[in-house]
Parts: structure tokens; sequence; C-alpha cells
């Protein structure tokens, strides 16, 4: 059976490297500019006046419809029509 080598040698070394990186990461939380209260930027808007204006309810366009349905209409009663309207 070959041995391996290991290149890092893990007992009796976790308690301090734990201890170090607790301690790390304590004093990384004590800044004292997360205590401060920072202003928000104001942000920047534009300002748009508005105008009364007229504007055109209908628009001719040139163009040509076909119906795709053709009918018929007749009257129902006798008689003669005198006008059509």
């Amino acid at each position: 059976m070959k041995k391996t080598k290991h290149l890092f040698k893990t007992k009796g070394c976790n308690i301090p490297f734990t201890s170090v990186m607790m301690v790390s990461f304590v004093l990384m939380g004590c800044n004292d500019q997360s205590t401060q209260p920072t202003k928000p930027a104001i942000p920047e808007v534009g300002v748009y006046t508005v105008k009364e204006e007229i504007l055109p309810l209908t628009v001719d366009l040139p163009a040509r419809t076909a119906s795709y349905r053709v009918s018929q209409v007749r009257p129902q009663v006798d008689g003669i029509l005198e006008k059509r309207l």
C-alpha cells in the first residue's frame, strides 16, 4: 500500500486557524464607516412645460375598400317607393 503525503497537516491546526479567522471577522465588522448615516444622492429630474394644443381627430388616408360579401335588400311590403333615404 502506498503512503499518501498531505500538503497541509490539519491535526491541531483547526482551533488556532478558526480563532484567527473569527477575530479577523469581528475586527472587520467593527468599521466606523457603517455607523455614520449617509444621505442618499438627490436624483436629477427633467422638467417639462405642458401647453394646450389642438390636435386633429381625423386623418384622411388614400385607399379603396371592397366588401367580401354582397347582399341585396328588398322590401317586404307591397307598394311604390316615393323617396329613398
